[in-house]
């Protein structure tokens, strides 16, 4: 093997690398993305839970402590939410990265063997002028 597609198998390697490292990037984003959604899901349960729930008011301030209260569990669901978005951001950033890194592997692959092929070419032209030689010479060999 030559300098040049030992390189490009360097390369594919390295490729290769970049691809399972961007795929495991992808597989957490996944999970983090499921997980969010998890949590959203929860968070706005809870919120509506709670809204619906009847109130016993033997005070002012309970209406206030509950508006408060619901107040903050809506902001924690709205959080959730855009969690949620940021993770699936996040998820389809990653995909877009595996799909890269694979095209670009498949690129050098594609390379490595193109470089291949014109090699095992120039050595078949190599043997046919080798044989055409010696053809040659055995003919001017037999001639008087």
């Amino acid at each position: 093997m030559n300098a040049r597609l030992r390189r490009a198998a360097r390369l594919i390697e390295l490729a290769e690398s970049a691809e399972r490292s961007a795929r495991a990037k992808c597989a957490l984003a996944e999970r983090a993305l499921a997980e969010a959604r998890v949590s959203a899901e929860r968070a706005e349960a809870h919120w509506q839970t709670t809204a619906r729930q009847p109130l016993q008011v033997a005070r002012a301030t309970d209406l206030e402590d509950h508006g408060a209260y619901l107040r903050a569990l809506r902001t924690r669901a709205d959080a959730a939410a855009r969690a949620v978005e940021q993770a699936a951001t996040a998820e389809r950033a990653a995909a877009t990265e595996v799909t890269q890194t694979a095209t670009e592997r498949r690129k050098l692959e594609m390379w490595r063997d193109r470089m291949a092929e014109a090699e095992r070419a120039e050595e078949a032209r190599r043997e046919r002028l080798a044989n055409d030689e010696l053809a040659a010479r055995m003919v001017d060999r037999g001639r008087p």
